[in-house]
Formats: structure tokens, C-alpha cells, sequence
């Protein structure tokens, strides 16, 4: 038997002995041997990577200690080892000096955060966060002394004021946020970094009760006369009086009429008509005379009322109006030929308010009513289209009353007196007879105008606290009631359940009436109101 020794060469495998038989080797035993090859090889390629370049990451971890360093202040740091190196992170943020080897000043130069860096002389090592933002102890002073009653606190988040809690009134907050300005440095606009997340407390809807009353009386009187006289027995001349132009007159000489006769005169076709403004006529067939007069004495009363409810949150801006719009023509330039728009304008009883929730059930009020009706007698015609004038009483103020008290603010008064006198010079000043030759007018007007305001600090209603509304009661009529009895409305439920003595839903009871339960044929969704829970099901 012969020993042959080979060597792998395409490897850096160690060498393997085989042993040559003049018989061939089986197949399983020349496998076994190639996996021992492999399996060396493997366990020796490690050996050849241990020097490979590597990178380790160490967070820091999240119990680190954080410092806030006041905006231009200072904290020592302490600590338990003395240490070989410190650094910050940020230099424009903080920055630390050694006092010893175990005390240090960090100083607060900028707005932000960053980290300082402690290498202790036993290679331990520490990560200190540093927040600076500006020291609003001093604030939070203040606003203690400014409103005790409130619970408002100040924090400091990248040089900007946050101010979170709950104020007793606006005034407090506003007077909060103005003293907090202060405390901005270096900024033209400190307002822009002063953040309100302040909450008012109590209520702040405001119900107005407002009575709006105007009453307007005119009186007139006036007395005018015109006339003719002519005839036989005034052959020579005749007389005309129109002043005033009460009932014009048509009378003249007839054309063709011969001059040596007696002059006919006419009347018109079938006689002077009597106008509407000829209040009085006074004729003498015989004599050709007539008269026609205008005596009018009128005594007129209006009275405007108006009493809207209005609630706005505080700070909001609720109107009012009873009345309506009349349309304007507005001519278009640089249109087509004879292009025209309308628009609108308001008229009548018109209430704008502004409420504003202050401390101690205070309010202060901004209200402006507006009393306004269409004068025709300011009209003007613009492309055909006639277009009123208007009559205005306005007046706007701002006050300030507690919760539930009236105050009136306005009470104008406004007289007008105009007389008019048209005479014949001379004729219309002779006593008795010159009433015959003059014409007078007087007209006396007084207009006053009442607002009464009441504010209310209110919430909404609970379900069982909504009172009925109008109609609610109402029920149609049958054929019995309507045909019979001539009845527009049937007997309703709630009338018929109250003769008969049954109890009736409560619509109106207090913060502790039970919950509403509706029949029926009261409503078409039955059952309680409001939220229900599993257990009500």
C-alpha cells in the first residue's frame, strides 16, 4: 500500500491526508471529508476581520438632569467627582465656567436649549440639558397682586410669555397682558410675544331688553279762500282771487263777444270743478259768485314701539331690525346706455349692541338704536325712478351698568313750528274781509324719542326650563266647530286636560323639575329628553 499526501492550494485551508487503496473509496466517506474542509475554513474567516473599524451610539438616557438658566442669569452646577473637561454644546445658548474642579457657573446668554458635556477625572461621563428662557417669578408676582381672585400663572417658552388660567374678568386679563409686555426685552412689538390662553370665568352671555318708543304729534291748521265774482249787478269789472291755488278758476272773456254788450264770461265747459283741497264752496247763482274754501284744523298722535331681545356672547356684535328696505336705482358708468342697478336701503326700528362681560356682574355696553322712516317730501328722481328720502333719529354710546339694571340713553326731544301766510297786499290785511285775499298755514310738529336698555348675564335653558311657544296650544278645528259653531281654532290639549283637572307637562319649572316626558298626541317623538344612558333604556 502506497501513502499519497495532497495539498489545496486554492484555499488557505490546512492541508488533509488521504489514504490511496488500490480499492476506490466510497462516496460517503469523500463527502464526509469535504464538509470537515469547509467547516475549518469557515472558523478561520473571522480571524481574518478582527481589526475592522466600528462605531458605537450612546443616547442619553431619558432620566438626564435638566437646569433652567434665566435669560442673563446664572446657576453652579455642582459636582460629586472633580472633573477633567466641560463643554457646552451651544456657546450662544450658555456657557460654563469652572469655579473649582467640582463647582461650575453656567450663564444664560441666549434663548434656546442645548447640552453641557461633564468628563469626570475616573473617564466617567455625564450629559447635563440647560433650557433658557426668561425668569417670570416677578411676573407671576404681580399678577397675584393685580387680581387675587385669579389663578392665572406666566411660563416662558423660547423668550415668548405664556399666560394659562382663569381670570375674573377681561378688564383683569387685559391689564395681565400689558403687564407681561414689560417683561419682553430688546423688541419693538412685545405684544407679538406675549401668547393669552387665559380663560374668563362666569357666564358670558348677555341677553339686551331693549324698549324703543318714539311718539310723533303734528298739529295743522290752515284756512284759504279763492273766488270770483262777476254779473249784472257788476257789470263794470270782476274779481278772481287764487291765492294759494286752492281750486283754480277758469274764467275769461268769450272770444268773439261783441264789446257794446255786456261781456259774457265762461266758466268752463260744464262749470269750475271742485278739487279735493277745496275743504268748503260757497256760491250766489244770481249775483256770479263763488267761493271756494280751505279750512283744515288736524291733530295727528304716532307712536313707534319696538321691544327686541338680543343675546350676544360677550365681545360679539348683535343687531336688530324692524321695517324693511326700499329699492335705490344706481345709474352703471362705462356700462351700456341706460344700465341700471338697484340697491337696498333699511328703514324702520334698527338695534345694534355690543356687550362686553366685566367682574363683579358688571357689563359694559356699546348699543346704537336708529328710529328711521321714508319722507317723500326730500324725494328725488333718478332715470324715471322716484327715490325717497330719509327720516333719521339715531343715537350710539357706550355704557356701563350692573347685571339686571335699566338705563335710559336716549331721550331727544325734537319740535318743529313752520307758518306760511300768502296775501293780497293791503286787501289781505283788512280784518274780517281780507281772509277773502290771504292764504295762512301753521304746522306744529314734536317728535321724542326713548330707549330703555336692560342687559342680563344669562346661560342657555335646561330642556325642562323651555317655556311654550306661541301657538303651541293651537289645535284646527272640526266640522262640528268650524261649520257650527263658527270656531277658527278647536279646543286644544292642554285646555282640555286643565278643565278636566289633569296634570299638565312641566314647560316651565326650575333647575330641578323632572325631566320632560311627552305624550303621544303632543308630539311626534315620545319618550324623555335629553341624553340617555344604557341604564334609561
Amino acid at each position: 500500500m502506497k501513502r499519497i499526501v495532497m495539498e489545496d492550494r486554492s484555499t488557505m485551508a490546512p492541508r488533509a491526508s488521504f489514504r490511496a487503496d488500490s480499492r476506490p473509496q466510497p462516496r460517503r466517506a469523500i463527502a464526509m471529508s469535504v464538509l470537515a474542509a469547509l467547516a475549518l475554513a469557515a472558523l478561520t474567516a473571522p480571524a481574518a476581520r478582527a481589526n475592522d473599524f466600528a462605531v458605537s451610539i450612546r443616547e442619553v438616557p431619558a432620566t438626564a438632569q435638566r437646569v433652567t438658566v434665566p435669560l442673563n442669569g446664572s446657576v453652579i452646577v455642582e459636582t460629586t467627582e472633580p472633573m477633567s473637561r466641560v463643554q457646552a454644546v451651544e456657546s450662544n445658548i450658555a456657557k460654563i465656567e469652572p469655579i473649582n474642579p467640582k463647582q461650575y457657573v453656567v450663564t444664560g446668554v441666549g434663548y434656546g436649549t442645548t447640552q453641557i458635556i461633564l468628563w469626570s477625572e475616573s473617564g466617567n461621563r455625564q450629559v447635563l440639558g440647560v433650557d433658557v428662557e426668561l425668569d417670570v417669578s416677578l411676573l407671576n408676582n404681580k399678577v397675584r397682586e393685580i387680581d387675587p381672585q385669579s389663578t392665572v400663572s406666566a411660563s416662558s417658552l423660547h423668550g415668548n410669555i405664556i399666560l394659562t388660567g382663569t381670570v375674573s374678568g377681561p378688564e383683569s386679563a387685559e391689564r395681565i397682558m400689558r403687564l407681561a409686555a414689560l417683561f419682553i426685552p430688546d423688541t419693538n412689538a412685545p405684544d407679538d410675544f406675549v401668547q393669552n390662553h387665559m380663560t374668563v370665568s362666569g357666564e358670558q352671555q348677555v341677553l339686551l331688553r331693549c324698549t324703543v318708543a318714539e311718539v310723533n304729534r303734528a298739529a295743522i291748521k290752515r284756512l284759504g279762500v279763492n273766488g270770483f265774482l262777476a254779473g249784472e249787478n257788476f257789470r263794470d269789472a270782476f274779481a278772481v282771487s287764487q291765492i294759494g291755488g286752492i281750486n283754480p278758476i277758469n274764467i275769461g272773456a268769450a272770444a268773439g263777444a261783441n264789446v257794446t254788450n255786456n261781456v259774457p264770461f265762461l266758466t268752463g265747459q260744464e262749470g269750475i270743478p271742485l278739487l279735493p283741497a277745496s275743504t268748503f264752496s260757497l256760491g250766489f247763482p244770481r249775483v256770479q259768485m263763488q267761493l271756494f274754501i280751505d279750512a283744515l284744523a288736524q291733530n295727528s298722535l304716532l307712536k313707534v314701539l319696538a321691544e327686541p331681545d338680543l343675546i350676544a356672547v360677550s365681545g360679539e356684535t348683535a343687531s336688530f331690525l324692524a321695517g324693511g328696505e326700499f329699492p335705490i336705482p344706481v345709474p352703471q358708468s362705462g356700462a351700456a346706455t341706460g344700465a341700471i342697478t338697484i340697491q337696498f336701503r333699511e328703514f324702520g326700528v334698527k338695534v345694534n349692541f355690543t356687550p362686553v362681560v366685566l367682574a363683579h356682574q358688571r357689563i359694559r355696553l356699546r348699543v346704537a338704536p336708529e328710529v328711521s322712516e321714508t319722507d317723500f317730501s326730500t324725494a328725488i328722481q333718478i332715470s324715471g325712478f322716484v327715490v325717497p328720502g330719509l327720516t333719521q333719529r339715531r343715537v350710539e354710546t357706550t355704557i356701563e351698568v350692573t347685571n339686571g339694571q335699566t338705563l335710559a340713553v336716549a331721550g331727544l326731544l325734537s319740535e318743529q313750528v313752520r307758518g306760511i301766510a300768502n296775501k293780497l297786499p293791503g286787501l289781505g290785511e283788512v280784518p274780517v274781509l281780507g281772509a277773502l285775499f290771504r292764504s295762512v298755514e301753521y304746522q306744529r310738529r314734536q317728535t321724542e324719542l326713548v330707549v330703555l336698555v336692560t342687559p342680563e348675564i344669562i346661560s342657555p335653558m335646561d330642556p325642562q326650563q323651555v317655556p311654550k311657544v306661541p301657538g303651541e296650544d293651537m289645535a284646527s278645528p272640526n266640522d262640528f266647530e268650524l261649520y257650527a259653531l263658527g270656531l277658527l281654532e278647536g279646543e286644544g290639549t292642554f285646555e282640555k286636560k286643565e278643565e278636566q283637572g289633569e296634570p299638565l307637562p312641566n314647560n316651565g319649572g326650575g333647575e330641578s323639575a323632572p325631566p320632560l316626558n311627552s305624550q303621544p298626541e303632543e308630539i311626534s317623538l315620545h319618550g324623555p329628553w335629553g341624553f340617555s344612558t344604557a341604564a334609561d333604556l
